[in-house]
């Protein structure tokens, strides 16, 4: 189990790399060879190294998830390039919704879904649990699809720093600001927010029970993830680095999907109506600092929240993962 338990450092390492590199564009102006960019290029050397032994002698995965590994790495690498010239050619970058970025993103989730395959066709014979590195592949695989909100949520605290007068950013980001509502947001509209997240969520939280058949591991995942947010918002604010809005109402999503025992459209509809709901009374009363919000949101999100479940029973299982696949 070593070599998995190399995969999540090595994903870790990332996590971390990119949480800093969220946190750093709102202080600083791009560059190429920054800290969060150095440690986060050490967990993809250490997984590039791990995919290299696999394909050397293959010996804890099977060809197909290798494979994907290694399209996730081709892909990463391409966006490195691409993502340098929209620097170039743009400048500054407050966003994180950019389409280089999103080739990251892609790129990342792959990678992940690779390993999390060969790791559960490798512990085929051992029921999947919370307890078990499942977990930990589906808090990284949650970061990656949560990871464009980071500019919502970085966003959010940095706005109200700004029109209070209390900006901790660079005076060559704050030259640069004309329009604050929009650049700190990355000119993403509100609603974006709130829809995408409860998309994603249920998306995971779904697929995981599906293929794992386990309802703890989505919500244990969820849980690490909030955990490490609320760990990494605290080193930075001890550093004066720019925080985040942790998004702890993203676990209602998973959780009632774990009570109700099933992946119904009611459980769907009370996980996004619930995460929702306490996502606008914490921003409405200003309990804490969040992305804005408004009421009529509230419907989308209880849409998809009701039809993800809903297209889940309706689809055919895939075969994508195979109990009796053998590693090559």
């Amino acid at each position: 189990m070593k070599y998995y338990r190399l995969w999540v450092l090595a994903f870790l390492l990332k996590f971390i790399g990119s949480a800093w590199d969220a946190s750093y564009h709102f202080k600083y102006l791009f560059e190429e060879y920054s800290i969060p960019h150095i440690v986060n290029t050490l967990g993809f050397a250490l997984g590039g190294y791990l995919l290299f032994k696999e394909w050397r002698q293959s010996q804890y995965m099977d060809k197909f998830s290798r494979n994907l590994i290694t399209i996730g790495y081709v892909l990463f690498l391409i966006g490195i390039p691409l993502d340098f010239t929209y620097h170039i050619a743009y400048g500054i970058d407050l966003t994180t919704w950019s389409p280089t970025h999103f080739i990251y993103y892609i790129a990342t989730g792959i990678m992940i879904f690779g390993v999390w395959r060969g790791y559960y066709l490798y512990t085929r014979e051992v029921k999947p649990t919370w307890k078990s590195m499942h977990t930990w592949f589906g808090m990284f695989l949650l970061e990656c699809l949560m990871f464009p909100n980071m500019q919502q949520e970085n966003g959010a605290i940095s706005y109200d720093q700004y029109i209070h007068g209390k900006s901790i950013a660079s005076q060559e980001i704050l030259e640069l600001i004309s329009d604050p509502a929009s650049q700190i947001f990355g000119g993403i509209p509100e609603w974006v927010y709130p829809i995408y997240s409860v998309l994603m969520v249920a998306l995971l939280t779904v697929l995981i029970i599906r293929i794992c058949r386990d309802f703890t591991i989505p919500a244990a995942a969820a849980v690490l993830y909030i955990l490490l947010r609320f760990v990494g918002k605290a080193i930075f604010a001890a550093v004066s680095y720019p925080t985040s809005y942790v998004p702890i109402t993203l676990i209602l999503i998973p959780l009632f999907y774990f009570l109700f025992r099933k992946t119904s459209w009611l459980a769907g509809l009370a996980g996004s109506v619930t995460y929702f709901l306490v996502l606008f009374a914490i921003h409405k009363y200003d309990i804490l600092i969040t992305p804005p919000l408004e009421w009529w949101e509230l419907i989308p999100v209880a849409i998809i929240g009701t039809l993800v479940p809903v297209i889940n029973a309706i689809v055919k299982p895939q075969l994508a993962i195979k109990k009796n696949k053998q590693p090559a």
